[in-house]
């Protein structure tokens, strides 16, 4: 099928770049030659060797070897960290005889999301495209093989901005997309591939925490797929201690008009829910959907027909939806100033009945948090 390409417009009005030519968009990973000089993988890790030990043995057991691991440790916070930062480096010094690890030891520590931004901005200063996997992501044996097809297979349709393993998806959408990978809005880090000039367009090494090129929670356009990123985003603007540059990274992407390939199935595995050194869901075991979709033995192929996303993860939500999705977390609440964006946002009496029963029913929780001399 050929694509003949058009601007992709961007929701801040500008256009993404496009190509000169007309291309024809894959059909299947298999018929994608892998690239002469292999992306390398970039891998970060802190105080979870145990972890890492695992990562690495699934490396050892991939179909197609990676030529070349950038790994980045954080530096220690304190003295009980200093051991098992030595730990994850004498683990990666070791494999470096199955597969040449470049060491990169933080001389201080950055935290988790400066750490991970700075490697990949680092890397790809040298590379084309690499692939990032953190401490605790175990890839399936056809992990590696199949991300560098992807990254060869959508290298030359700029509106893509990244491609993964991990598979997450409003529930019932595996019933309406038959093709083993979907075009979707939203970006996810656990086994993430991309190319060093989208990462430089949305300019992450720059950015403050919390960015939102949209400006506050409430006008980041409502979509199935986006209420999550809506969500995510209230907590970073209220709690000033909180950073995830994932979702900066999604809402960047999102403002730029890109989209994302990812999978049906995971051909990862995250090993990390409950351990106490997670930056989140540290205590509480895995949550049901966190692998809910991984296959160990999964060689994804057929890639999907069209570079637009479903009408069903692109349809707005209407007020009702929005709030309805909101009202779940009981720890959310919303300011007047929040409560009036809202109400001049969605306009139908029924979204602005449902925005004014949330707001009444947590206002307390807005009144605490002043008394507190905290955030609004």
């Amino acid at each position: 099928m050929n694509q003949n390409l058009q601007p992709s417009v961007c929701l801040d009005g500008n256009t993404l770049p496009t190509t000169s030519q007309d291309l024809q968009l894959p059909v299947q990973l298999n018929n994608i030659s892998l690239p002469q000089e292999l992306p390398p993988i970039v891998l970060v890790a802190f105080t979870r060797p145990e972890l890492l030990k695992q990562v690495l043995s699934a490396i050892t057991q991939q179909t197609l070897l990676p030529q070349q691991i950038l790994a980045f440790i954080d530096g220690p916070r304190n003295a009980k960290d200093q051991p098992l930062v030595e730990e994850c480096i004498n683990l990666l010094t070791e494999f470096h005889h199955t597969v040449p690890v470049e060491i990169v030891k933080r001389s201080h520590n950055l935290g988790c999301d400066i750490n991970a931004v700075s490697a990949l901005t680092e890397a790809f200063s040298r590379y084309p495209a690499v692939i990032y996997l953190e401490d605790d992501i175990v890839g399936n044996p056809y992990f590696y093989d199949r991300m560098c097809r992807l990254l060869s297979a959508y290298r030359d349709f700029p509106q893509v901005f990244s491609v993964t393993a991990y598979a997450n998806f409003p529930s019932g959408l595996n019933k309406l997309i038959s093709e083993d990978f979907m075009v979707s809005k939203r970006v996810f880090a656990l086994g993430l591939g991309t190319w060093a000039d989208r990462w430089k367009d949305i300019d992450m090494a720059n950015y403050k925490r919390a960015y939102n090129p949209f400006g506050h929670f409430y006008d980041i356009p409502a979509t199935i797929q986006t209420k999550y990123t809506i969500l995510n985003q209230f907590f970073l603007e209220k709690q000033t201690h909180k950073h995830d540059w994932v979702i900066t990274m999604t809402l960047a992407s999102l403002y730029k008009g890109y989209v994302h390939v990812t999978p049906m199935v995971s051909f990862i595995h995250n090993i990390g829910f409950g351990h106490p050194q997670a930056k989140t869901y540290s205590t509480g075991g895995e949550p049901a959907w966190a692998n809910a979709h991984s296959d160990p033995s999964a060689c994804l192929n057929t890639l999907p027909p069209s570079l637009e996303v479903t009408n069903t993860l692109a349809a707005p939500l209407d007020g009702v939806e929005l709030a309805r999705h909101l009202a779940i977390y009981t720890d959310l609440w919303l300011s007047p100033s929040d409560i009036w964006q809202l109400l001049h946002k969605y306009k139908g009496w029924h979204s602005r009945i449902a925005f004014l029963k949330l707001f009444f029913s947590r206002f307390l929780i807005y009144v605490r948090r002043l008394r507190a001399g905290m955030p609004g």
